[in-house]
Protein backbone atom coordinates (compact mmCIF):
# COMPACT_ATOMS: atom_id res chain seq x y z
CA UNK A 1 0.00 0.00 0.00
CA UNK A 2 1.56 3.42 -0.70
CA UNK A 3 1.35 5.92 1.69
CA UNK A 4 1.56 9.79 1.06
CA UNK A 5 4.95 11.40 2.00
CA UNK A 6 5.54 14.00 4.59
CA UNK A 7 7.96 16.98 4.35
CA UNK A 8 9.87 14.97 7.11
CA UNK A 9 10.49 12.21 5.25
CA UNK A 10 12.83 14.25 2.55
CA UNK A 11 15.71 14.96 2.73
CA UNK A 12 18.15 17.72 1.63
CA UNK A 13 20.50 15.12 -0.26
CA UNK A 14 23.35 16.22 -2.71
CA UNK A 15 21.08 14.82 -5.47
CA UNK A 16 18.28 17.39 -4.46
CA UNK A 17 20.67 20.24 -3.99
CA UNK A 18 22.57 19.66 -7.36
CA UNK A 19 19.26 19.28 -9.26
CA UNK A 20 17.61 22.86 -7.97
CA UNK A 21 17.93 25.11 -10.54
CA UNK A 22 19.32 28.55 -9.70
CA UNK A 23 19.25 32.49 -11.35
CA UNK A 24 20.72 35.49 -9.94
CA UNK A 25 20.31 39.56 -10.38
CA UNK A 26 20.46 42.87 -8.83
CA UNK A 27 17.33 44.79 -7.43
CA UNK A 28 16.36 47.87 -6.09
CA UNK A 29 14.65 48.42 -2.59
CA UNK A 30 11.93 50.61 -2.50
CA UNK A 31 15.00 52.90 -0.60
CA UNK A 32 16.82 52.46 -3.44
CA UNK A 33 19.39 50.23 -1.95
CA UNK A 34 21.35 47.46 -4.02
CA UNK A 35 19.81 43.69 -3.24
CA UNK A 36 21.48 40.80 -4.36
CA UNK A 37 18.48 38.19 -5.65
CA UNK A 38 18.99 34.44 -5.88
CA UNK A 39 16.05 32.06 -6.88
CA UNK A 40 16.17 28.48 -6.21
CA UNK A 41 13.64 26.17 -8.38
CA UNK A 42 12.87 22.72 -8.49
CA UNK A 43 13.00 21.47 -12.26
CA UNK A 44 10.49 20.10 -14.47
CA UNK A 45 9.78 16.15 -13.27
CA UNK A 46 11.91 13.71 -15.14
CA UNK A 47 10.21 10.64 -13.64
CA UNK A 48 6.29 8.95 -12.95
CA UNK A 49 6.96 9.48 -9.63
CA UNK A 50 8.26 13.07 -9.26
CA UNK A 51 4.33 14.35 -8.73
CA UNK A 52 3.72 17.80 -8.83
CA UNK A 53 3.17 17.05 -4.83
CA UNK A 54 6.27 15.21 -4.49
CA UNK A 55 7.93 17.75 -6.06
CA UNK A 56 6.27 20.56 -3.57
CA UNK A 57 7.63 18.30 -0.37
CA UNK A 58 10.63 17.91 -1.59
CA UNK A 59 11.03 22.52 -1.96
CA UNK A 60 9.59 22.24 1.35
CA UNK A 61 12.40 20.34 2.72
CA UNK A 62 14.77 22.96 1.12
CA UNK A 63 13.27 25.63 2.10
CA UNK A 64 13.11 24.15 6.22
CA UNK A 65 16.73 23.54 5.78
CA UNK A 66 17.05 27.42 4.76
CA UNK A 67 14.49 28.45 7.02
CA UNK A 68 12.55 30.28 4.92
CA UNK A 69 9.42 31.82 5.58
CA UNK A 70 5.85 32.57 3.53
CA UNK A 71 5.15 35.98 1.69
CA UNK A 72 2.55 36.76 4.28
CA UNK A 73 5.32 37.47 6.78
CA UNK A 74 8.71 39.72 6.34
CA UNK A 75 11.30 38.10 5.49
CA UNK A 76 13.36 36.04 7.93
CA UNK A 77 17.02 37.33 8.34
CA UNK A 78 18.54 33.23 7.49
CA UNK A 79 21.83 34.40 8.40
CA UNK A 80 25.12 34.09 7.00
CA UNK A 81 24.55 31.12 4.26
CA UNK A 82 26.62 32.41 0.86
CA UNK A 83 30.57 31.65 0.22
CA UNK A 84 32.74 33.20 -2.39
CA UNK A 85 34.70 30.34 -4.36
CA UNK A 86 35.78 32.48 -7.56
CA UNK A 87 34.80 35.59 -8.80
CA UNK A 88 31.90 34.45 -10.49
CA UNK A 89 30.49 31.69 -7.98
CA UNK A 90 29.08 31.13 -4.80
CA UNK A 91 28.43 28.42 -2.68
CA UNK A 92 25.09 28.42 -0.79
CA UNK A 93 24.94 26.16 2.44
CA UNK A 94 22.06 24.46 3.62
CA UNK A 95 20.94 23.21 7.22
CA UNK A 96 21.19 19.45 8.46
CA UNK A 97 23.93 18.79 5.63
CA UNK A 98 27.88 19.12 4.35
CA UNK A 99 26.48 19.77 0.96
CA UNK A 100 26.54 23.22 -0.99
CA UNK A 101 24.98 24.58 -3.61
CA UNK A 102 27.09 26.27 -6.42
CA UNK A 103 25.91 28.81 -7.70
CA UNK A 104 26.65 31.07 -11.02
CA UNK A 105 26.60 34.51 -10.51
CA UNK A 106 27.45 37.40 -12.77
CA UNK A 107 30.88 39.49 -11.81
CA UNK A 108 28.67 42.48 -10.66
CA UNK A 109 26.86 40.20 -8.08
CA UNK A 110 29.66 38.83 -7.28
CA UNK A 111 31.48 42.00 -6.57
CA UNK A 112 28.49 43.63 -5.13
CA UNK A 113 28.32 40.10 -2.63
CA UNK A 114 31.64 40.85 -1.30
CA UNK A 115 30.83 44.85 -0.68
CA UNK A 116 28.37 43.00 2.07
CA UNK A 117 25.33 43.79 -0.38
CA UNK A 118 22.28 41.69 1.25
CA UNK A 119 20.70 38.93 -1.04
CA UNK A 120 16.84 37.91 -0.99
CA UNK A 121 16.44 34.27 -0.96
CA UNK A 122 13.78 33.06 -3.12
CA UNK A 123 12.60 29.10 -3.51
CA UNK A 124 9.79 28.44 -5.38
CA UNK A 125 7.96 25.94 -4.89
CA UNK A 126 7.21 24.67 -8.97
CA UNK A 127 9.31 23.36 -11.17
CA UNK A 128 11.35 25.90 -14.13
CA UNK A 129 14.00 24.67 -16.69
CA UNK A 130 16.92 25.46 -16.09
CA UNK A 131 17.06 27.15 -19.48
CA UNK A 132 14.20 29.87 -18.80
CA UNK A 133 14.45 32.88 -20.45
CA UNK A 134 14.01 36.52 -17.99
CA UNK A 135 10.50 36.24 -19.70
CA UNK A 136 9.60 33.05 -18.10
CA UNK A 137 11.36 33.97 -15.04
CA UNK A 138 9.32 36.96 -14.50
CA UNK A 139 6.24 35.24 -15.59
CA UNK A 140 7.22 32.10 -13.18
CA UNK A 141 7.44 34.89 -10.30
CA UNK A 142 4.35 36.55 -11.14
CA UNK A 143 2.37 33.01 -11.01
CA UNK A 144 3.71 31.70 -7.89
CA UNK A 145 3.21 35.13 -6.32
CA UNK A 146 -0.14 35.23 -7.05
CA UNK A 147 -0.73 31.43 -6.03
CA UNK A 148 1.31 31.77 -3.19
CA UNK A 149 4.01 29.58 -4.06
CA UNK A 150 7.45 31.18 -3.20
CA UNK A 151 8.97 31.34 -0.11
CA UNK A 152 11.75 34.02 0.93
CA UNK A 153 14.81 34.74 3.10
CA UNK A 154 17.61 37.29 3.09
CA UNK A 155 21.59 35.99 3.87
CA UNK A 156 24.47 37.13 3.39
CA UNK A 157 28.40 36.23 3.28
CA UNK A 158 29.62 34.47 5.29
Amino acid sequence: MLTSARTESFMTSAGLIASLATTTWLDTTPTGATLGCLLLVPQPPRSFYATPAVIEQRMRAVAKALRLGPATTPPPDIGPRLRQITPTEVALRFDGTLYCKRIPTGRPWSLLLGQGTPVALVLGLAPLSRSATPAEIDAYLDRATLHQCLLFGHTRTE
